[in-house]
């Protein structure tokens, strides 16, 4: 009911508690999904004790990038106290027996949340939202009964994605462990058993699409930098360039920070002899004929591999890619045909389980989804 809307800031009030003390040392950024995490800013020589303290059930912000990333990081804090930036805006709900905290973040999700705050940034470059407007966007508060009804709901859909969640991570975890028992932790030195990997692998092949055929879109954001999977996808039509791909292949964001931070896929999503299209921002790696596109992935996982990968980057600072031709040159073991396939066939249960895990999270999120769109 419309007589259940009210300003935001008629809920909420902000908190300044500054780290005077030194005692808080987690220091966290906001992710654009709207969850903490560990900041990667250097820190060193900076003052400390300006930053902002967060306390459990507290929330945290950035209202300076909404307007280019059309998203606003905001997040509810459920753990022991960090600091973030001082840019940061600190909130609490004044009376939670009126507005359950997880049903404000509930709220803060929702994508028709994010476009009507975009929509009332300012006309700066980044896109400033004004703490005022952010106070003056509406809220749905319906009675707390029926809030806590709407969280506990929520919350169910919530833990079986983290089950779910942790049950990937662990599989996935077999399946590398199984990669390096077998093809890094007794790697032959014989310099006559070592080969180039593009002996091994294609990087960017060559794959027809023509232009406006509408197809499969994938961006960096959604890969990960913990699993294979592949978090979001949408269709739109082709438009020329940028990466092409099927299932099967490696995804390797080929840009900073990304790269460092582990954003890497399995593509298991398509359709069958779908051609999909996505960033530039990542290099497509296919297995050769008669090598395992599993091998392919958790190579890419290696830390060797990785720091490799890093060492060839070029290009200003902050804005440094992979060398692409450079990854070929990477030196590996000579793997017997008989050890490729039995490698293949020990970890193909693996990344099938992880493929409907994943597709059974994709299910949960859309009726996560569902329950946000029902909180008008």
């Amino acid at each position: 009911m419309k007589s259940d809307y009210r300003r935001i800031g008629d809920f909420i009030r902000k908190v300044s508690l500054r780290n005077t003390k030194l005692d808080v040392t987690n220091l966290m950024g906001i992710n654009i999904d709207k969850f903490f995490m560990p900041s990667v800013a250097n820190t060193v020589g900076t003052d400390m004790s300006k930053y902002k303290i967060v306390k459990k059930g507290q929330f945290a912000c950035n209202r300076m990038h909404v307007g280019r990333d059309k998203r606003l990081p905001v997040a509810l804090l459920k753990e022991d106290d960090i600091i973030v930036s001082p840019a940061y805006d600190v909130f609490e709900i004044t009376d939670q027996d009126v507005l359950n905290p997880d049903y404000l973040m509930m709220w803060f999700s929702r994508e028709e949340f994010d476009r009507n705050a975009w929509f009332y940034t300012d006309a700066d470059v980044r896109g400033g939202l004004k703490w005022e407007d952010f106070c003056n966007l509406q809220l749905r508060a319906p009675s707390i009964v029926k809030q806590n009804e709407i969280v506990k709901e929520y919350n169910v859909l919530e833990s079986r994605i983290k089950l779910n969640d942790g049950f990937i991570e662990k599989l996935e975890e077999t399946a590398h462990a199984i990669y390096k028992q077998w093809f890094v932790s007794h790697e032959n030195s014989d310099d006559e058993k070592r080969v180039k990997l593009d002996n091994y692998i294609e990087t960017n092949p060559k794959l027809s699409l023509k232009k406006n055929t509408v197809t499969t879109y994938v961006e960096l954001n959604d890969l990960t930098t913990t699993t294979m999977r592949i978090t979001g996808s949408i269709k739109r039509e082709f438009t020329g360039g940028g990466s092409k791909f099927q299932n099967y292949d490696t995804l390797l964001a080929r840009i900073t920070p990304s790269l460092e931070n582990g954003k890497t896929a399995f593509v298991d999503i398509l359709e069958e002899g779908e051609i999909a299209a996505g960033s530039t921002e990542f290099i497509v790696m296919r297995a050769k004929k008669n090598i395992s596109p599993y091998w392919v992935y958790c190579l890419a996982r290696d830390e060797n591999f990785r720091s490799y990968a890093i060492s060839s980057m070029v290009g200003s600072s902050g804005r440094q890619r992979v060398n692409e031709k450079y990854l070929g040159e990477y030196i590996v073991s000579k793997i017997k045909s008989e050890k490729m396939n039995e490698f293949h066939n020990t970890v193909e249960p693996i990344f099938g389980m992880v493929k409907l895990k994943s597709m059974e999270n994709g299910k949960l999120s859309m009726l996560k989804n569902i329950l946000l769109s029902k909180l008008v």
